[in-house]
């Protein structure tokens, strides 16, 4: 289930019901984000073809760069297919991909960013730790990131409940 489309009722009943929320990042972007690491990775390739006739020494390094090239954005075409960067909220806190997280002991805020309409980035929202450590969580995780935010808010709420009773 594409947690990330849903409401803030959805969550609680997949929080309650497993212990954790996953939101993947929607497949029709990860698709798209493909088509253009794909396209990007492309071009190298047709300068390579074009001078196949000519096999020196910069061709060879230019087919080992091309080759570590499109492992790269084969890796990432995976992982975007797989819908990461993920975002899992669980009960001991807030992790984005698999390095970054929150616990909610440490859990300080949100801020949600609207970035000016001149520039072409989405609106995230910035989780803050009370160490100074945030996250950005993008809309392709989230796609109503105030509700999220106010989630997030009464999760921590609990936490801090359950925690000093």
């Amino acid at each position: 289930m594409v947690m990330g489309k849903q409401d803030i009722g959805a969550w609680d009943a997949e929080f309650y019901r497993s212990g954790q929320v996953v939101f993947a990042v929607r497949r029709a972007l990860a698709f798209g984000g493909l088509v253009i690491a794909l396209t990007l990775a492309g071009i190298p390739v047709v300068s390579v073809v074009r001078d196949l006739d000519t096999r020196g020494t910069w061709f060879t390094i230019r087919v080992a760069l091309l080759a570590v090239l499109l492992a790269a954005c084969s890796a990432l075409a995976v992982l975007a297919l797989l819908g990461h960067p993920r975002v899992t909220v669980n009960a001991s806190g807030i992790r984005f991909a698999w390095w970054r997280q929150i616990p909610w002991s440490e859990f300080d805020g949100t801020t949600l960013v609207r970035p000016t309409s001149s520039s072409l980035a989405a609106p995230y929202l910035t989780i803050t730790s009370t160490r100074g450590t945030r996250l950005h969580i993008p809309q392709s995780n989230v796609e109503d990131l105030g509700a999220f935010a106010a989630w997030l808010t009464k999760l921590h709420t609990q936490h801090q409940l359950k925690t000093n009773s």
